[in-house]
């Protein structure tokens, strides 16, 4: 088996809303999930850096995580997913996939 990643993809569009697409897995596997248009826009975080980028600071703000995107990446999975942070901090890596699309307009 392939080194194990997180896979992160945050997509906006005008009139189209927002995706996310959260995983985790080989790169292939991520890629696979996301499907073709939104593995263009996936970031690719080994496991260890998400951990420690979760361990740094349990107030990761948005003015916190604007610069660093290992930090947006622990911000992204730690808004959507808490019960998968909770998981990691405690447990260690887990197999998960999401993926969530909302449109205001």
């Amino acid at each position: 088996m392939g080194k194990q990643y997180i896979g992160i993809s945050e997509y906006f569009a005008t009139g189209e809303g927002v995706t996310y697409v959260i995983a985790s897995g080989t790169e292939a596997q991520i890629r696979a999930f996301a499907g073709d248009y939104f593995s263009i826009g996936l970031a690719f975080y080994s496991f260890e850096d998400i951990k420690h980028a979760l361990s740094q600071s349990e107030e990761l703000t948005e003015d916190l995580v604007m610069n660093d995107t290992r930090l947006r990446a622990a911000y992204v999975l730690r808004t959507h997913l808490p019960s998968v942070v909770q998981f990691i901090k405690q447990i260690g890596f887990a197999t998960f996939s999401y993926k969530c699309h909302y449109n205001l307009s």
